[in-house]
């Protein structure tokens, strides 16, 4: 019997992995995005607002890009983090601290949607757009970051 029969090889195990890892890393990506959204809307940086300054040409175009690319470079940096840490280590050992991990975040994001500011009635439509947008684009670059991350 030859040992190298026995063993099994990692490959198909990464590539079996592989479509989790990624899911679990965009999903990280956009709860990061949202996040930073909702820390720039307290900082008064609120997407439509910083639309219309873009539209009719006023003085917060450089707000505009700020926004958009502090938004989708965080979810692109967590997207490749988690999709970095979590290919590298043997989570099996660490069950009981997933759960503890998982109740913090819960608690962590309770407490920052608790943060969100108020939208006029009348702004509600737009906003709910251009967050959509956001985080759509937010999805797509921690995607990147996570398949950067992964390949070989």
């Amino acid at each position: 019997m030859s040992t190298s029969s026995l063993s099994a090889s990692p490959v198909p195990e990464m590539s079996a992995r592989r479509p989790a890892l990624l899911v679990a890393a965009m999903v990280g990506g956009v709860m990061t995005a949202m996040i930073v959204e909702i820390m720039l809307a307290r900082r008064g940086l609120m997407l439509t607002g910083v639309a219309q300054g873009v539209t009719r040409g006023g003085g917060t175009q450089m707000h505009a890009a700020l926004a958009w690319w502090a938004i989708t470079g965080a979810a692109f940096v967590a997207g490749f983090a988690i999709a970095a840490i979590t290919s590298r280590v043997k989570w099996l050992y660490f069950r009981p601290l997933r759960w503890v991990a998982a109740a913090a975040l819960v608690l962590a994001l309770a407490m920052i949607a608790d943060l969100i500011p108020p939208v006029q009635a009348d702004a509600a439509t737009r906003h709910a757009l251009a967050t959509l947008a956001a985080l759509a684009v937010a999805m797509l670059m921690a995607g990147f970051g996570a398949f950067f991350a992964v390949r070989k």
